[in-house]
């Protein structure tokens, strides 16, 4: 409890704190709706569970409501709602086994300008094309943070960003760096209007990562875990990299791609 109590400290506030036991409560079927992306998108909410997340949702000034069975823990937290709940509430809203007790409901991020970023006169951007396994996206969108890249922009086909999985593999990185879902028909030509060169990633026509002059503007291009990059993007792509590797293997998880080649881009 003393780490905990560390932990939020710096966050007082004293607002009144609700109680609810039920879990057949009407709020908590309103929270259990955000499972669904359709939802999500429409009440630009998500949920998030744990110390961590919500620590670092608070953080960035978009946590909007906690919920806990401590109620030390709420009394410290500077939230504008704020609910003592059970622990049959919080496993009913935990998609894990062995829950944290406290979930935040968090506003998605939705005030971020593509073209302010684009402009910059250096860049890195990290594109995703149809990635499926939420555990690869959330690895990625850490991993982008991690080492500087400047945004993480994902086809309209890629899993949801605010997917509790995904969530859990940032590890509070979703906060820390601009995310954007678009149609990418649209967008790389737009980067290549603003002079971002747009490495795709695939074996045929390609160079090795190591050859790649390191522009100020780079885009890389990384695609669905079984297909790879869609030739529909590939086409639009100013060239085509590849990572050198042994022992004829072709291809690494995603992920593990991704990092690596923004490790030789940074």
């Amino acid at each position: 409890m003393n780490m905990l109590n560390t932990i939020i400290q710096k966050w007082v506030h004293t607002n009144m704190i609700k109680e609810i036991t039920s879990v057949n409560n009407t709020y908590i079927k309103e929270l259990l709706s955000l499972r669904d992306k359709q939802v999500r998108n429409n009440t630009n909410l998500f949920v998030v569970e744990g110390y961590h997340l919500v620590e670092e949702a608070l953080k960035h000034h978009v946590l909007k409501v906690a919920l806990c069975t401590d109620k030390e823990v709420l009394e410290k937290l500077n939230v504008d709602e704020k609910y003592l709940v059970s622990e049959q509430v919080i496993k009913k809203l935990s998609s894990t086994k062995t829950p944290q007790n406290i979930i935040g409901v968090v506003n998605s991020i939705t005030n971020q300008d593509l073209e302010s970023i684009i402009s910059k006169n250096k860049l890195r951007l990290v594109i995703l094309d149809n990635v499926n396994d939420p555990g690869n996206l959330g690895t990625i969108i850490r991993t982008s943070a991690a080492l500087g890249i400047d945004a993480v922009i994902s086809s309209l086909e890629t899993v949801d960003y605010y997917n509790d999985k995904v969530l859990r593999a940032t590890q509070g990185a979703i906060f820390k760096i601009p995310l954007f879902k678009m149609n990418l028909n649209e967008v790389l030509p737009l980067l290549k209007d603003n002079n971002i060169i747009v490495y795709g990633t695939h074996l045929e026509s390609s160079i090795s990562i190591k050859e790649v002059e390191k522009k100020d503007k780079l885009a890389i291009v990384l695609g669905n875990e079984a297909k790879g990059v869609s030739k529909e993007v590939l086409d639009l792509c100013d060239r085509n990299v590849i990572l050198p590797m042994d022992n004829d293997v072709e291809s690494l998880n995603v992920s593990i791609a991704a990092a690596l080649l923004m490790w030789e881009l940074k």
